[in-house]
C-alpha cells in the first residue's frame, strides 16, 4: 500500500508512505534553497521519488492533502492544478491542525495521549481560520476537545508579526523564520519588563495587524523595511533599537509564551476530563512547537506535572510535516492498521548515491583537496584538535534540526568555539546558542530533568557539577537545545560521539545544521558549496570514507 501526501503551500513537499511506514519526506527548501517554499509538489514527486523508484502516478494507491474538502479552491493542490492530475477517487483531504494532531500522535510512543497543535492559523472543514487546537488521542482515534479560532487568538501570529515588526527579523516567505533568534534574545533579557504589554498583543488585534504599502499586490512578497507595522507595533521597534530593551522583550514574549501554552494545556486537559478521557502523556504539534524552550518546561510545571510524566513533539512539527500526518491518519484511521510503538526516523531525504558523491567532488577538483580510506578516528582527531568539521551521510533530516546527516561539528570544550563558528561560518548574531548532541546513557549525568530527546525538540539546563565542561554548547542561562544519540537511531553518528568521549571524557559533540542563512544541505552539491564558502575545517562524507579539504 503506496500513500501520498501532497503539499503545495510554504513549508511545502511531499511524502510517501509504503505500508504504513514512512520512506521519503522533502520539503522544495532544499532544492530551491529559498526558505519555507512552497512549489509544485506533484512536479517533486516525479523528478524524484517517482523517477528514483521507476514507478508512475498509477502506482500510488492513495493520495492525501492537509486542506479540507469542502471547496476545492482552498486546497493547495488547487495552486497548480494539481488535482487535475490525479484519480478523483483517490484523493483524500483533511483539516489543517488534524494533521498536525495525526504526526504527534501516531509518530509517538503513547497509545493515549492529550495533542496540543499551536500554530499561526489553519483552515477546518467548514472553511474556519483556527490557530490552535486540543485533541486527545486513544486506540487510533483522535477526539476534539478544543478548537481556537484565530482571529481572536493566536500565538503563531504573535511570533511572526514580533519578529518581523518589531525585532525587525523576517518571519516570512522568503527569508523563513528567525524565532530562534527571539528564543536566544530571551536568556539575556528581564521577562518582567515587557509582560504585560505582550500578553496584551497576544489577547487582542494588535498583534495580528500588517499594513502593506499603498499599492502592493496581493500575494507578492513585501520585504519587510517597505511593511508599514500596526502603530502599536511601531512603539516596540523603536523600543527595540536599544539592544538591552530589545532583549527585554524577547524575555517577555517567551515568558508570555509559555504561560500561554501551560493554560492551553491545562484546559484542554480539564475538558477532556469531562468527556472521560485521561492520560498521563501529551504531544506538541504546529509551528508553536519548535519553542523548545517552552516545551522542555511543560513536565516541571508545577500543576501540570502532578498530571504529565511524558511528552512527545514529531521530528517535524510545523506545516512541513501535515503531509506525513495526512498519511498517517489515512492508513491508521481510515484503513484501521493499528498504531506500533517505534522510532520515527527523521533521516527521510531522498537517497544520494556513491557516484553522485563522487561526480559533485570531481565538479569541484580544482578547488578541494580528496584524502580516501580516513576513518572515524581520524575525525574525531581533527575534532579534539579544535578543528570544524561538517559530516554528510545518507538520508538528510526532516524538519529544520540537522540531526547527525548534515550537521556541523566542534568540540564543545573549548569556550572560543561558539563565537567562532557563528562569526565565520554560520555568520549570524553573537548571542545565538548551538545544540549539544549527547549520548543518551549520559543524559541524565548531564542534564537535570533528563529524558530522550532524539529530534532536538526540548532545552535542558545542565547539572550545576557539569556546567562549564561544554562552554560552547552552554547557553548564558546554563540550558541547551539537546540531542540525545543512541546507537540504533544513528549508529554512524553515534560511534563519532563516543570516540570523541573515549578520548575527551566528554560524552557531547557541537551539532549545529550544516547551512549558511539557507536552508539545511540537501545534496553532494550543496554540502561542498557550503563548505567552500565558510571556514568549515573539513567536510566528510562518512559512509564514503573521505575527507574535503580546501586547496
Amino acid at each position: 500500500m503506496r500513500i501520498v501526501g501532497l503539499y503545495n503551500w510554504h513549508d511545502g513537499g511531499y511524502c510517501v508512505m509504503e505500508d504504513g511506514v514512512v520512506r521519503e519526506h522533502i520539503e522544495f527548501e532544499r532544492y530551491t534553497r529559498i526558505k519555507e517554499d512552497g512549489g509544485d509538489s506533484l512536479e517533486y514527486l516525479k523528478d524524484i521519488y517517482l523517477k528514483n523508484n521507476n514507478l508512475t502516478i498509477e502506482d500510488v494507491d492513495a493520495w492525501v492533502s492537509p486542506y479540507p474538502d469542502t471547496n476545492l479552491d482552498f486546497s493547495s493542490l488547487n495552486k497548480f492544478e494539481t488535482h487535475k492530475f490525479l484519480p478523483k477517487d483517490k484523493i483524500n483531504f483533511y483539516s489543517h491542525h488534524f494533521c498536525h494532531a495525526a504526526h504527534a500522535y501516531y509518530s509517538s510512543p503513547f497509545k493515549d495521549s492529550y495533542i496540543i497543535t499551536i500554530d499561526s492559523e489553519g483552515l477546518e472543514k467548514n472553511g474556519t481560520a483556527v490557530s490552535t487546537g486540543g485533541y486527545f488521542a486513544k486506540d487510533n482515534e483522535i477526539h476534539d476537545i478544543i478548537k481556537v479560532p484565530s482571529q481572536s487568538f493566536s500565538l503563531g501570529k504573535l511570533w511572526g508579526r514580533a519578529t518581523r515588526y518589531i525585532f525587525k527579523l523576517s518571519a516570512g516567505y522568503p527569508r523563513g523564520h528567525q524565532a530562534g533568534s527571539i528564543m536566544a534574545m530571551a536568556a539575556l533579557g528581564d521577562p518582567s519588563k515587557y509582560y504585560e504589554d505582550f500578553l496584551s498583543m497576544a489577547t487582542s488585534d494588535h498583534a495580528l495587524v500588517a499594513i502593506t504599502p499603498p499599492g502592493a499586490k496581493k500575494g507578492v512578497y513585501v520585504p519587510p523595511e517597505e511593511e508599514v507595522p500596526h502603530p502599536y507595533l511601531q512603539k516596540y521597534r523603536v523600543l527595540a533599537e536599544d539592544e538591552q530593551e530589545k532583549f527585554n522583550m524577547a524575555a517577555s514574549l517567551q515568558k508570555v509564551t509559555e504561560d500561554l501554552i501551560f493554560r492551553l494545556v491545562q484546559d484542554t486537559i480539564k475538558f477532556a476530563e469531562t468527556q472521560g478521557y485521561q492520560s498521563n502523556n501529551i504531544c506538541f504539534a504546529g509551528g508553536v512547537a519548535l519553542n523548545s524552550v517552552s516545551m522542555g518546561k511543560i513536565l516541571s510545571h508545577p500543576e501540570l506535572k502532578k498530571t504529565l510524566k511524558n511528552t512527545y513533539i514529531p521530528p517535524v512539527p510545523y506545516d512541513g510535516g501535515l503531509t506525513i500526518g495526512a498519511c498517517q491518519h489515512y492508513w491508521h484511521n481510515v484503513l484501521g492498521n493499528e498504531k506500533v510503538d517505534q522510532f520515527v526516523s527523521p533521516y527521510l531525504g531522498p537517497p544520494h548515491s556513491p557516484e553522485s558523491i563522487l561526480q559533485a567532488i570531481q565538479d569541484n577538483a580544482d578547488k578541494v583537496n580528496v584524502t580516501e580510506g580516513i576513518d572515524m578516528n581520524k575525525c574525531v582527531e581533527l575534532l579534539v584538535d579544535n578543528k570544524i568539521v561538517a559530516v554528510f551521510q545518507g538520508g538528510s533530516e526532516s524538519g529544520r534540526r540537522a540531526l547527525g546527516n548534515r550537521s556541523i561539528l566542534a568540540s564543545p570544550i573549548d569556550p572560543d568555539m561558539k563565537d567562532l563558528i557563528n562569526e565565520k561560518v554560520k555568520h549570524r548574531q553573537w548571542y545565538r546558542p548551538f545544540a549539544p548532541s549527547v549520548l543518551e546513557e549520559h543524559g541524565e549525568e548531564w542534564f537535570e530533568g533528563f529524558f530522550p530527546s532524539p529530534y532536538m525538540s526540548f532545552v535542558f539546563n545542565f547539572k550545576e557539577e557539569k556546567y562549564g565542561l561544554a562552554p560552547a554548547v552552554e547557553h548564558f542561562n546554563k540550558s541547551a537545545r539537546l540531542q540525545s544519540v543512541n546507537r540504533t537511531q544513528n549508529p554512524l553518528y553515534y560511534d563519532l560521539i563516543k570516540a570523541f568521549y573515549e578520548k575527551t571524557g566528554v560524552p557531547i559533540l557541537l551539532n549545529t545544521s550544516f547551512n549558511d542563512r539557507e536552508p539545511i544541505c540537501e545534496t553532494p552539491n550543496h554540502a561542498i558549496g557550503c563548505f567552500l564558502r565558510t571556514d568549515i575545517d573539513y567536510l566528510y562524507f562518512m559512509e564514503q570514507n573521505l575527507l574535503l579539504s580546501k586547496k
